[in-house]
């Protein structure tokens, strides 16, 4: 039974092993910038002030910001189709589909341990090399700055996607509907990035009151008003799609590599490497060989799993019954 049962499995894998091209859904898209309208009213408001550099250097530490959001959701398999630049980081909408939350708070905290570990390094430079810190003192606050600020527990802020997560996972425990749920996490959320806005315009107009005009703290705050009432349609992130019909033209290398069929497929990409063609030979409980797994079919599998917790045996066997189905109807 167990032969028979091999046999089958593997006539059920050569029938959908070739994948009509047309059917995956390509997803290689370069990045696109764009400027937020508070983006060009901050801008205006550093020129007046005089801090014109500060604001550009301000703008690079928001890119490198996003670069690792960017590079942690690459690990994950997504990438993202577009930046919206904003005045303190860019705004990231949109939840990568089918990522835990668990995951999706650690692409958001990457953002700013990375501009942190920036202003880190600045200071050990400082300290073996006194004389650069009159030339990198600015984007050091820069790093710091943008770090803290995303660190609020505020959406769109990194901090307040971190929050929605765990809202999210404790409202989910107690009920059960992710839908009902994934709502109550998202009215906390905007409540709090409320509060947060207008204690910050409080603030501001508390230092008014006194002749100092913070015009940064304002800015902030409408900023973080876009959150609450601003629109949503923003940049996303989207999977990848990493096959490689281009290099097939130019010969590759084959990267052969054993995995079990208890693998989830998002733990498959960390054995892909520019210019090798994966394959990956994938066995059962038992080490019986089931079937071998080219890249292309790979990230075809990828971009149609529901989810990149699901593991290859279970992806291979629904594909089975859906052909076996197929074959029953014909």
């Amino acid at each position: 039974m167990q032969v028979e049962k091999q046999e089958k499995r593997r006539q059920n894998h050569r029938r959908f092993l070739h994948v009509n091209a047309e059917n995956v859904t390509k997803m290689r898209k370069r990045w696109s910038i764009r400027l937020h309208p508070l983006f060009f009213a901050t801008g205006l408001v550093y020129c007046f002030t005089g801090d014109l550099f500060a604001f550009l250097l301000s703008c690079v530490v928001a890119l490198q910001h996003e670069c690792a959001h960017a590079f942690a959701a690459a690990k994950l398999g997504y990438t993202l189709n577009a930046v919206v630049l904003m005045p303190y980081g860019a705004v990231i909408d949109g939840d990568m589909d089918g990522i835990s939350l668990k995951d999706e708070a650690f692409v958001a905290l990457c953002g700013p341990l990375c501009n942190l570990a920036t202003a880190a390094l600045f200071v050990a430079a400082w300290w073996f090399f006194p004389t650069l810190y009159a030339y990198t003192d600015t984007a050091y606050y820069s790093s710091v700055a943008i770090a803290l600020v995303n660190l609020l527990p505020a959406y769109p802020l990194d901090g307040g996607r971190i929050l929605r997560a765990a809202v999210l996972n404790a409202v989910f425990r107690k009920q059960p509907d992710f839908i009902c749920a994934e709502r109550k996490a998202d009215r906390i959320c905007r409540c709090v990035t409320l509060s947060i806005a207008l204690i910050i315009a409080a603030v501001f107009g508390i230092f008014a009151l006194r002749g100092e005009y913070n015009f940064s703290l304002l800015i902030l705050s409408a900023f973080l008003l876009t959150g609450v009432w601003g629109n949503r349609e923003k940049a996303v992130y989207k999977r990848m799609d990493f096959s490689c019909g281009d290099i097939l033209q130019k010969g590759a290398l084959v990267r052969r590599v054993v995995v079990g069929e208890n693998t989830a497929i998002k733990n498959t990409l960390r054995y892909l490497a520019d210019g090798e063609y994966l394959v990956l030979e994938v066995y059962d409980s038992n080490q019986n060989h089931l079937f071998d797994l080219p890249q292309n079919q790979l990230s075809a599998w990828f971009l149609s799993a529901p989810s990149p917790y699901v593991t290859l045996g279970q992806l291979y066997e629904k594909r089975g019954k859906m052909h076996e189905k197929r074959d029953n109807v014909s």
